[in-house]
């Protein structure tokens, strides 16, 4: 799959790729009940530009950590950050498909996922991941989620992009009918969202010049402006849940 420049110019030197801090990171990590001083297995899905990653590298430092991204210059990312904070004998990089991920039953004591199963949809991914996990491993992810009753404009704006945006109580009920034991959700606050839109729309402007961008930068530019709309209405809720 062919990803234009544009694209990654928008992303530029972003922490995350998504709204999110090490801050509300960290919050979420808190909820599974693993010693810091074990010798786990973790596998960070979709991992982006690797800023998480390396996150649950240093938050479990006796541990394994595993990332793979899709793409080739996330990977390249991630593989650069690892020789950046001395974490080559422990953190491995890989370009994968989350569709098909090349890794044995059982061999994860977390399995975590910031902003992406929406990719291949929430009940989905967490069937399909599920057999990744040790008997009483953690599974840990983000997706979009109503916060209340939406506006027209947020049920329209997500409407033609993700179809499993659903409230906290339903993504609770859907994680219980498959299987696992739900453990805490933690919501995106809103100043993560502030602070990624505010270095996404610098990068934005760097971009207005380009006419084979335009398109994707108001498709951007609508993201960000419906948000600012309607924070009230939806965020990123992680998840936490054990394989029981």
């Amino acid at each position: 799959m062919e990803i234009p420049l544009y694209f990654y110019a928008a992303y530029r030197d972003l922490d995350r790729l998504s709204p999110g801090s090490e801050e509300t990171t960290l919050r979420v990590i808190d909820n599974v009940d693993l010693d810091r001083d074990d010798e786990l297995n973790i596998l960070d899905i979709a991992c982006g530009v690797g800023t998480s990653t390396v996150l649950l590298a240093n938050h479990f430092e006796k541990s394994t950590v595993e990332g793979f991204d899709m793409f080739e210059h996330y990977k390249n990312n991630l593989e650069e950050k690892i020789d950046e904070n001395g974490l080559s004998d422990r953190v491995y990089a890989y370009q994968m498909d989350m569709r098909d991920p090349d890794f044995a039953n059982e061999e994860f004591d977390l399995v975590f996922c910031e902003a992406a199963i929406e990719i291949i949809g929430f009940k989905k991914g967490l069937a399909e991941w599920k057999r990744l996990l040790k008997p009483n491993g953690y599974m840990i992810v983000s997706d979009v989620t109503w916060l209340r009753n939406p506006s027209s404009e947020s049920r329209q704006f997500w409407k033609n992009i993700y179809s499993e945006v659903d409230t906290i109580e339903n993504k609770i009920s859907q994680i219980r009918n498959l299987g696992y034991e739900f453990i805490d959700y933690v919501v995106v606050p809103k100043n993560d969202w502030k602070d990624y839109h505010n270095g996404l729309e610098k990068n934005l402007n760097s971009l207005s010049g380009d006419k084979s961008a335009k398109e994707f930068v108001n498709q951007i530019r609508k993201e960000i402006e419906t948000y600012r709309r309607n924070t009230d209405d939806y965020s990123y809720v992680f998840y936490v849940m054990r394989k029981v």
